[in-house]
């Protein structure tokens, strides 16, 4: 019998090496993008995969390479594929909004997907994304999420509360706010996701939490070639096989199901008792988002309503994007606003001017959207740095991209569409659009949140302040007003109470920024230490 196995999985290797092999030289001679110009492969079986994700400058190679070759241009990644890379602000509204769900995540993007979200909003494609968005919908209207704006005031206070007592009044303190932040965001998730307490703040150790340090850190110090070469193998066998082989996960794999797993086991009690007959009544009166998507779900036509791994998925959704996504970005508005002082003061005169308006009482969301410079600052840092750079899709049919800005291509012709055959990848390069000189200006690289109190019209796009940092079209982001939201409360909160600078000098320059999974800060040569920011945060009063 032992024997039989071992020939059948011998079998199963020499096939699958043939697959692979035919493959590399079928594309490396049949490139569907050759009329394009890109950068040349470093590797055959890694192409610029790789080298993207070891380089040590956020967007610093995409940026070289659209400064050579444009807005569209050919790159390549693993097993000698051809990679469509797009920033063009035309080519981003076609795949994300004009052409519906014909360019869909490819199968490989959706199995790791699948590992960390499950059948989730984040995972499913076509009718399946539409039936969810739709009983989603009414938890994330601006009308709801309104309610939550006295949850993230309350947790700020939490967390201005923690550290008054870490720094000296007179002295100051050198806080890692990468500690820090995840925790306050964590809390708020947690309460108004599914009316559920981590007490992160509190120093409560959590299940949840502790899988979070090292969630997508350690991808990073260590990518590990043969774990992605697997990862990109399911994606180029066929379907049902690669299905077959998402059963046998690598060791990042089953790092991300564990969490999957944790977060159904917290929200799971929580999901029944929402949808007991006899919990109607609180049901009705809970204002988290999961009563409220139960709520909805019950007034589905039952074949169109979502069954209760979908719902358990949601939670898993709405976790990972609103806990770690929001926490990053106001790291890196931190770390930016230590850096720049007189904008930090111009924030803080603004905040002021509110507060004697308004006097002891929590500022509105209309207090909150009515100040210029504040939100600008908000949207300066989610042009600069999405916390996610790329995404990645793949036409289903033949197809044309329109450009907006025509593109050279190697026999010289100027065009200003790409034809793209079936199931060719393309990556959306959202970190390059929202730095286009052609769209932000000649300092698009640069920090400056004036340019958004400039009433001039820009390219529209995205589903905030034309950026696309929440994506846009049908699979744009559906929390993103919540998001907003919460780092407003965070802002206004924190730099009411403290000013931020620099821990001494030249210390910042010694964080890089860096994009996997999330934008992540890291202090060069220590990417072992874990996540790393310190900034020397001093009580105003």
């Amino acid at each position: 019998m032992l024997i039989l196995i071992a020939k059948v999985v011998l079998v199963l290797v020499f096939v699958a090496t043939a697959y692979i092999l035919s493959g590399i030289v079928y594309r490396h001679y049949k490139r569907s993008l050759a009329f394009l110009r890109g950068p040349p492969k470093t590797s055959l079986l890694f192409g610029l995969d790789y080298e993207l994700q070891l380089q040590e400058e956020f967007n610093g190679l995409e940026s070289q390479w659209y400064k050579e070759y444009g807005t569209a241009y050919r790159g390549s990644t693993y097993y000698g594929e051809d990679m469509l890379m797009v920033s063009d602000p035309k080519a981003l509204l076609y795949i994300c909004n004009a052409s519906g769900y014909r360019f869909p995540k490819p199968q490989d993007v959706r199995h790791i997907t699948q590992y960390l979200m499950g059948s989730g909003i984040t995972t499913v494609e076509d009718q399946v994304h539409n039936r969810q968005r739709k009983v989603l919908n009414p938890a994330f209207s601006a009308k709801q999420l309104r309610q939550f704006l006295e949850l993230f005031q309350s947790s700020t206070k939490r967390l201005a509360a923690k550290w008054q007592q870490e720094c000296d009044t007179s002295k100051g303190a050198v806080l890692n706010v990468c500690k820090w932040l995840p925790r306050i965001t964590l809390d708020v998730i947690g309460e108004s996701a599914f009316s559920y307490e981590f007490g992160s703040l509190k120093g409560e150790e959590n299940e949840l939490g502790v899988i979070f340090e090292h969630l997508f850190v350690d991808s990073r110090v260590n990518p590990g070639k043969w774990r992605l070469l697997y990862r990109s193998l399911r994606g180029n066998l066929p379907d049902f096989v690669g299905n077959f082989l998402v059963r046998f996960p690598s060791k990042e794999e089953r790092r991300f199901l564990g969490f999957l797993n944790a977060s159904k086991r917290v929200a799971r009690p929580l999901f029944k008792r929402a949808s007991d007959g006899t919990a109607e009544k609180d049901t009705k009166d809970s204002k988290d988002v999961l009563s409220i998507l139960v709520q909805a779900n019950q007034q589905m036509d039952p074949k169109k309503a979502l069954d209760e791994d979908e719902v358990l998925s949601q939670m898993a959704v709405m976790i990972l994007a609103g806990h770690e996504t929001t926490a990053s970005t106001f790291t890196l508005l931190m770390h930016q606003l230590a850096k720049n002082p007189k904008d930090q003061e111009r924030l803080y005169q603004e905040i002021q001017e509110v507060r004697e308006r308004i006097g002891e009482q929590d500022p509105s969301p209309q207090d909150l959207d009515s100040m210029p410079f504040f939100n600008a600052v908000i949207k300066e840092i989610l042009r600069l740095y999405p916390i996610v750079p790329t995404l990645i899709r793949q036409a289903r049919s033949d197809d044309a991209i329109p450009l907006e800005f025509p593109v050279t291509t190697v026999s010289g012709d100027v065009i200003s569409s790409i034809p793209v055959s079936k199931g060719q990848r393309v990556t959306l390069h959202l970190a390059m659009y929202n730095r286009l000189p052609q769209v932000w200006g000649g300092d698009a690289d640069q920090w400056n949140p004036e340019r958004f109190l400039d009433t001039k019209k820009r390219t529209s796009l995205g589903v905030y302040a034309n950026l696309m940092s929440f994506s846009s079209g049908l699979r744009g982001c559906i929390g993103w007003r919540f998001a907003v939201m919460e780092l407003q409360a965070i802002l206004f909160g924190l730099l009411e109470k403290f000013e931020f600078s620099p821990p001494s000098s030249g210390e910042l320059d010694e964080i890089q920024l860096l994009p996997f999974g999330l934008i992540t800060p890291l202090r060069k040569g220590k990417w072992h230490e874990g996540k790393q920011l310190p900034i020397f945060v001093k009580s105003r009063n």
